[in-house]
């Protein structure tokens, strides 16, 4: 007759399973908040680059469209610091340049304009941008910045504005 043998039943977990347990779902769910924070900062900046460069393209078609050849009644925006801008356009369709909206980034993102400052962005009835003398120039590109990096809107030759979403931080 073969003795049989039996083992001890083992009930629960011993406190190193369960420590090690606890390490793996520590690292996998702080990796995941780091992605998931990290993501989310970059969401935020690109989609203050895109509004930033919607409110650029209104006040470059809206010169085109009223062919403004004065610069007083050329579109612009304007830069005052790293966060606060404003939007001059003819929103109400008078042919006439508006009261001009004043604009900021949000606080709460900790995002910022590249400088210097001040800085203008004037279109002329061609749709290319000038300077408070009607002389045509090259415009400057815009960087916003963030702890996760840096989100750029360029303009082409032809005038057309351009964002860049995700350019990695200059260390």
């Amino acid at each position: 007759m073969r003795p049989h043998l039996t083992f001890p039943k083992k009930t629960g977990f011993s406190r190193l399973e369960l420590l090690t347990l606890a390490t793996m779902c520590i690292i996998v769910v702080g990796f995941f908040a780091v992605r998931f924070f990290k993501g989310s900062r970059n969401n935020q900046r690109t989609s203050s680059s895109l509004e930033l460069a919607n409110y650029l393209q209104r006040a470059r078609l809206d010169s085109i469209k009223r062919n403004a050849n004065d610069v007083t009644q050329m579109a612009q925006v304007k830069m005052f610091n790293r966060n606060l801008y404003s939007v001059a356009i003819d929103a109400d369709g008078d042919n006439q340049l508006d009261i001009p909206l004043i604009l900021s980034l949000p606080e709460n993102q900790s995002l910022q304009f590249n400088g210097p400052f001040p800085k203008t962005y004037i279109f002329n009835g061609l749709g290319q941008t000038v300077d408070e003398d009607e002389n045509r120039v090259a415009p400057q590109s815009i960087t916003l910045t963030n702890d996760a990096g840096m989100s750029e809107i360029k303009f082409s030759e032809s005038g057309g504005i351009v964002v860049v979403p995700t350019v990695k931080s200059r260390s």
